[in-house]
């Protein structure tokens, strides 16, 4: 009897509709490196695309998101972590966060997906930007550093001397630094550079690279960027005018930024990944960039600076902070 029971039990459970398990919730991981205005921007951006691509908390997705607070080891711990949940994606959002997921892609088959990486291949996320494999793609923020440069000059046409903050275990700002001195010397400028391992010496670094130059540049460095309003704060003092590359970072008090508008990059990151969730093979899907930069003006710190930006340059804007009606 107890075989014959077995076996009925057996064809009820196999009679089942193929639809028993559909509510399966995908389990998408996100780990923040830092919080700062543009990698918040691209979380937001990576939440709403999910949901454009029909994937809600409320519905069918395990979403969890979690800050390393600019902290390696505990960006280490959270990926660990998030491993030993069985994620059907991994997002890495800061260069630090992507890396500490890559050992797992190729240990546990874990598929990583990267947001707001300056350089994946000097990062060593992927080896080739076409086809990454080792179960790694994502979207890069980067944007030619020329138009920037050129930006820069646009404003301040007697600048000679052009600062670079950066934190020297960020492989995005090394690579960055050196595309810098290959360009700086091409529109007659002099890059000069100092090191912030840490978010309590920036003050100090500030202060002492203010002293040396006529403009400071931040591009996508998280360390500078979480401390991004002692930087604008420090150099507004003595009239010397920061540059950045994200757009969010411009309502702190930077004079203008040429770059990639966070949230659509978190927009553009949530669409490879509903791509991956639905079966597109992470290997074969090609590292993407951002498809336009924006302009930011901030005309209020341009009148603490004393400096005149001119209305060919305000009539390219996207946005133009502090612009009275």
């Amino acid at each position: 009897m107890k075989k014959i029971f077995l076996l009925l039990t057996a064809g009820l459970y196999s009679a089942l509709p193929v639809s028993f398990g559909k509510n399966v919730k995908k389990k998408v991981y996100i780990q923040q490196f830092v919080e700062h205005p543009a990698l918040n921007e691209t979380v937001k951006g990576i939440v709403d695309g999910l949901k454009h691509n029909g994937y809600t908390p409320e519905d069918n997705l395990d979403l969890r998101i979690e800050s390393a607070q600019a902290n390696p080891a505990l960006a280490s711990q959270i990926a660990a972590k998030f491993v030993n949940q069985a994620p059907d994606i991994v997002v890495g959002i800061g260069t630090v966060s992507a890396q500490s997921f890559v050992k797992y892609t190729k240990k546990n088959n874990i598929k990583l997906i990267f947001s707001s990486i300056t350089d994946p291949l000097q990062s060593e996320l992927v080896k080739n930007l076409k086809t990454p494999k080792n179960n790694v793609s994502g979207v890069s923020n980067f944007v030619k550093l020329s138009p920037q440069i050129q930006l820069f000059k646009n404003i301040q046409p007697n600048l000679k001397r052009l600062g670079f903050l950066y934190n020297p275990s960020e492989s995005n700002s090394l690579s960055m630094i050196t595309k810098l001195k290959e360009l700086c010397p091409k529109f007659d400028i002099t890059l000069i550079v100092q090191a912030a391992n840490k978010t309590s010496e920036v003050a100090q670094a500030m202060t002492n690279l203010v002293s040396k130059v006529d403009a400071v540049f931040i591009g996508n460095d998280n360390t500078a960027l979480s401390a991004l309003q002692i930087i604008i704060n420090t150099a507004t003092k003595v009239k010397v005018p920061v540059y950045v590359s994200d757009t969010d970072a411009v309502k702190l008090g930077a004079l203008a930024a040429l770059g990639p508008n966070q949230y659509k990059i978190g927009l553009q990151t949530a669409h490879m990944i509903s791509r991956i969730l639905k079966g597109q093979d992470i290997g074969s899907t090609a590292v993407e960039f951002p498809t336009e930069t924006e302009l930011y003006l901030n005309e209020n710190a341009a009148k603490n600076l004393e400096i005149q930006i001119n209305e060919t340059l305000k009539d390219k804007a996207e946005k133009i902070l502090g612009r009275s009606s």
